[in-house]
């Protein structure tokens, strides 16, 4: 599933089928069509994520695994910063 990931203090961004799962995996979430990640989750979520960007060396379409993660970890970060309660994800297909 394409999925939009979105929240009050970051630009939203759109990641693709195959990316979508992989992330859900990491930060502990089931792949549904919408979903949020609150804001208690925030830390272990980007925990998981960096250290499973740093150890893999797994690449989607010939790109690093840390380089597709930056954008949520990026979301993540400005969300914990701006004391967001929650970032939100939406299936767009």
């Amino acid at each position: 599933m394409v999925t939009q990931f979105s929240c009050s203090s970051s630009p939203t961004f759109i990641v693709t089928k195959d990316l979508a799962p992989i992330i859900f995996k990491t930060i502990g979430k089931e792949a549904q069509a919408e979903g949020i990640i609150l804001n208690y989750e925030f830390d272990t979520s980007l925990y998981a994520l960096k250290k499973n960007a740093k150890s893999e060396t797994q690449m989607i379409n010939e790109i690093p695994l840390s380089t597709r993660f930056y954008p949520l970890i990026q979301m993540i970060e400005a969300a914990k910063s701006s004391n967001d309660k929650f970032i939100l994800w939406k299936s767009l297909c």
